[in-house]
């Protein structure tokens, strides 16, 4: 597999995982947090806006592959 394919399938793939972890994310915020105070939200949605880093590893390797 070339680079070139590897590097877009990995694209798509990020983008796939961005869009269903935001789903995720707020749906889990909207319905387990309930009416908590700002602060709590705030980092809530601090530390799941960084959850998606450790899945997000195995695209990028994938993409930097080099044959």
């Amino acid at each position: 597999m070339t680079r070139r394919r590897r590097r877009l399938i990995g694209l798509f793939g990020l983008i796939v995982l961005l869009v269903l972890w935001g789903f995720f994310a707020v749906g889990a915020g909207y319905f387990f947090l309930g009416s908590e105070s700002w602060a709590v939200r705030m980092a809530y949605y601090a530390i799941a806006g960084a959850g998606w880093l450790p899945f997000a590893l195995p695209i990028v390797t994938f993409m930097a592959k080099v044959k």
